[in-house]
């Protein structure tokens, strides 16, 4: 079976897999040991960074265009919301003690609205 430690019991497939995945891994190996390699590598990940960052450019001007807002005007709501959370939380502060008990919980009836139990 795949728990063999001989290997007997897996199939084809599986022999295959794993002698791609040790040839693969010898190459890969050598290849990152040779400075041309390293070098050709680390060209493969500049493109492709750049080719991202070239498609989130072309994404976002199709969406600008099609008045679907992106991500960053998502972010910039969201810290504007959280503004406006922070003044009504800093307003409702200063409210508190100029109501001086008067308001729906002073009656006995804030908060719980129609339904809620009843002490």
């Amino acid at each position: 079976m795949a728990s063999d430690p001989g290997g007997e019991g897996k199939g084809l497939g599986g022999v295959l897999f794993e002698a791609g995945t040790r040839l693969v891994a010898r190459a890969a190996g050598k290849v990152l040991s040779d400075p041309r390699g390293q070098e050709a590598v680390a060209r493969a990940v500049g493109l492709a960074q750049r080719g991202r960052r070239r498609a989130e450019e072309v994404q976002e001007r199709l969406m600008a265009a099609a008045g679907i807002p992106g991500r960053q005007d998502y972010q910039e709501l969201a810290k504007q919301l959280a503004r406006i959370k922070r003044k009504a939380r800093d307003l409702a502060r200063k409210l508190e003690p100029e109501q001086g008990g008067r308001g729906p919980d002073a009656s006995g009836q804030g908060g719980e609205g129609a339904g809620g139990e009843s002490p």
